[in-house]
């Protein structure tokens, strides 16, 4: 056998095991992060401008430092449990709807002399960074040259990539089930079980994600002992956390379900049918008791949900069982919401969106240059409404 036939089977035993050639792995690793460092040094950029742009009725620079405008919203009660924990005074009287694993990545950098806001960006980018080597790896092998790159640019420039950069737990949910997802699909079941749990402790989405990983399983129709065994092993760990979770609960507040609790308190989630949910979004017309960019939001909130629904049902015409099931009960349990909420943003965690949208583009690059047309001034108008302090899902 020639060195180049050995070569051409080393690359595609590598491609069916998930051990990739290393200038692949290489390529991932530094596409990533030059995307996650380029597209923070230009938000960031446009989140300053309009900061100094927007301004009005005052004088000199703005009121709003750099590391204020990003403690917006959900941020802040982030910010907050890394610093204090749950049941301190400081920390909102419903701070248990919010997970714990990325207030707990933030406290080593708080301990580090970090201010919280800085550990907060300093997380959600380096877990950016992993999140898009697997979905660069992802793509790349399952679709073809040129789609990991594709695929991490339209994540990067997603309309509502802002909360991938502020301190939320989006991106440390994305890094585990993305990560998940690959070894899945690359039948490595034991490695499957760390990237789970992570997606698992930063959002309650976790266990949508653990449902599609077990219809991946099933799709494969490989029931061996050995690859059972794996993958049962690895959705169990991929529990735990919600596991502890409620067990700390339990012990604090006396009600392991207590997130739930104030889910519905704090934000007024509650599950009702999906006629009766989509009727109160639609109804929300009056501009005197809602703010005027909620009244716009909540449209958008319909548009997203049929978006999703697209990709669900696209999903489910390419046989993507996982995938499908990972999206659709996620968004089944939005669309059963009391009103339509932050359905746009959830879209972000959709990652297979994102390689629907890269397999799309192969062979269109029309069609690529009118997506990135499309979604990049979303994106950055997003930043500006997000950093503003105004209301962005």
């Amino acid at each position: 056998m020639s060195s180049v036939d050995i070569a051409t089977t080393d690359a595609l035993e590598g491609a069916r095991t998930g051990a990739l050639p290393e200038s692949v792995s290489q390529r991932a690793w530094a596409e990533s992060f030059r995307l996650a460092l380029l597209s923070r040094l230009g938000f960031f950029a446009v989140a300053l401008a309009a900061s100094w742009l927007l301004i009005a009725g005052t004088t000199g620079a703005p009121l709003t430092g750099f590391e204020e405008m990003w403690r917006r919203w959900d941020a802040h009660h982030f910010l907050t449990i890394a610093q204090y924990g749950y049941t301190a005074p400081e920390s909102d009287s419903h701070a248990t709807a919010f997970f714990p694993a990325f207030p707990l990545a933030m406290r080593p950098f708080l301990w580090l002399g970090l201010s919280p806001v800085l550990a907060g960006l300093f997380v959600a980018g380096a877990a950016s960074v992993v999140a898009g080597f697997f979905l660069f790896r992802l793509a790349e092998e399952e679709i073809g040259e040129g789609a990991g790159r594709r695929a991490l640019l339209y994540l990067t420039i997603f309309p509502t990539a802002v909360f991938l950069i502020a301190p939320y737990s989006e991106s440390l949910f994305l890094a585990g089930a993305i990560a998940a997802f690959y070894y899945a699909r690359r039948h490595r079941w034991h490695l499957v079980a760390v990237p789970a749990a992570v997606a698992m402790g930063a959002r309650a989405a976790g266990l949508f994600l653990i449902f599609g990983l077990a219809l991946e399983f099933l799709r494969q129709r490989n029931f061996s002992v050995e690859r059972t065994a794996n993958a049962a092993f690895s959705l169990i760990v991929g529990l735990l956390p919600l596991l502890a979770y409620g067990a700390f609960l339990a012990r604090a507040t006396g009600d392991p379900f207590k997130f739930l609790v104030h889910q519905r308190e704090g934000w007024g989630r509650a599950f009702v049918g999906p006629v009766q949910s989509f009727m109160n979004t639609w109804n929300t017309w009056d501009v005197s008791t809602h703010p005027t960019n909620w009244l716009l939001a909540w449209r958008l909130e319909i548009v997203a949900a049929l978006v999703g629904l697209a990709f669900v049902l696209w999903a489910l015409w390419r046989r993507e069982w996982g995938f499908a099931g990972f999206m659709g009960s996620l968004l089944g349990v939005l669309l059963t919401s009391s009103w339509y909420y932050s359905i746009p943003r959830m879209l972000l965690t959709m990652f297979p969106i994102v390689l629907f949208l890269a397999d799309a583009t192969s062979k269109r690059p029309r069609l690529h240059e009118w997506l990135i047309v499309g979604l990049a001034p979303l994106a950055a108008l997003g930043v500006v409404v997000f950093t503003q302090g105004h209301w962005f899902y």
